[in-house]
């Protein structure tokens, strides 16, 4: 009797909308999040088994479900955000220059330089044109 009403209790679960979205992001990682003792450890821990997990399997280790979850509770616990700030500065110093080169104006002092030496330029040859065609 005891053991229906536990049954009953547990297919009667109502899960918060954190926990459905927490299943939604990964359902690997809330599972074992529930049921797994690596859910507790702290992150040199997961670390460590990432690396072993690494030692044991070489290249394969990232398709293991044990290596993604680890990975995963990593991501929760902002493991990798020092990772993630070296991303966010590079890309802002990227945004920086791409700014710098859309200021630099396009016309600079040489442009009128320029311009007079292509008219010059025009101006001799129309020259040497006329004088070839005289001396003909």
């Amino acid at each position: 009797m005891q053991q229906q009403r536990q049954k009953q209790q547990q297919s009667q679960q109502i899960f918060t909308a954190s926990e459905v979205a927490e299943y939604e992001y990964c359902p690997l990682a809330w599972w074992y999040e529930r049921f797994e003792p690596l859910a507790q450890a702290d992150t040199e821990e997961l670390f460590a088994c990432l690396v072993e997990l690494e030692h044991e399997h070489d290249t394969q280790a990232p398709t293991l479900p044990e290596y993604q979850m680890v990975e995963q509770l990593l991501v929760r616990r902002g493991a990798f955000e020092q990772g993630q700030q070296l991303h966010q500065e590079h890309a802002d110093e990227v945004a920086e220059l791409e700014e710098e080169r859309a200021v630099v104006p396009t016309t600079s002092a040489t442009t009128p330089r320029l311009r007079l030496l292509t008219a010059a330029l025009v101006v001799v040859a129309l020259i040497l044109i006329v004088v070839s065609l005289v001396l003909r």
